[in-house]
């Protein structure tokens, strides 16, 4: 494949399209301008904290978020993939007993159970825009429809295969660092932007992605992927193609240089 016959540039933000300060790659705007390539994002974000970036780079086309349980086209979700409630409570039953804090998405209330600081960074981010419940009631929980389950614990490498244990349509996995979160098995980043592909009547062939996590592997089963230098090694094995680190301005360079 000639990187010359690339029509659409999907990326993901944390690590990736952001510096570590969250600001956007300074060149990213001017580059896209320059090689007239679109951009949409992958994200594992929630629809609330991707609102700035869309609007900073003007961004028309669908975007995926909840690592790949939400697609939107502006403000209006046009595919979901939420956790099957049944096996939903059998998790957080799980993960109350073993006293792990976790955050349960929908699109407009955050549930929080337990406490562990490293959630705190993303409910942060939330405040003033959705509704946050603290110390949420199970029930309350799987009465809705959950996109995604953030989950933070020093054993959780183990809780993640007892809960894998007892899903066949649930999957937790390891998100960055020692994240770990919990989405139904059809809702990944690659699979999602299938459906993206389908809606834009793309070929996976005129797409490249940029990554830096275990999340995106799957993305780059799907697409050419470009590991940005700070990524995970496992997402490095299989990327096409490497380029500066998410500090560096690794996207931007990449376009610039090599498309």
């Amino acid at each position: 494949m000639s990187l010359k016959n690339i029509k659409l540039i999907v990326a993901d933000l944390d690590g990736t399209l952001l510096h570590d300060d969250k600001s956007l790659d300074r060149n990213i705007k001017s580059v896209l301008i320059e090689k007239n390539v679109p951009l949409t994002f992958v994200s594992g974000r929630n629809v609330h904290i991707i609102q700035d970036y869309i609007k900073e780079l003007n961004i028309s086309l669908p975007y995926i978020t909840n690592n790949g349980a939400n697609m939107f086209l502006g403000d209006t979700c046009i595919y979901e993939c939420p956790i099957d409630s049944s096996e939903l409570k059998t998790c957080l039953k799980i993960l109350v007993a073993h006293k792990v804090a976790f955050l349960a998405y929908t699109n407009q209330i955050i549930y929080s159970v337990g406490y562990q600081e490293g959630l705190d960074m993303f409910k942060n981010r939330l405040i003033g825009k959705c509704k946050i419940v603290e110390n949420a009631n199970i029930e309350d929980i799987v009465s809705e429809s959950i996109f995604k389950v953030v989950m933070i614990h020093p054993n959780m490498e183990k809780i993640k295969n007892q809960l894998n244990s007892v899903c066949d349509k649930t999957l937790c996995m390891q998100s960055e660092g020692i994240i770990y979160t919990l989405t139904n098995k059809d809702s990944t980043k690659g699979k999602t932007l299938l459906k993206l592909l389908k809606y834009l009547d793309m070929e996976p062939s005129s797409v490249l992605a940029f990554g830096d996590n275990y999340n995106d592997i799957s993305m780059f089963e799907v697409a050419d992927g470009v590991a940005v230098e700070n990524a995970q090694e496992s997402l490095k094995k299989v990327a096409k193609y490497l380029t500066k680190s998410n500090e560096d301005d690794g996207v931007s360079y990449f376009i610039q240089n090599k498309l």
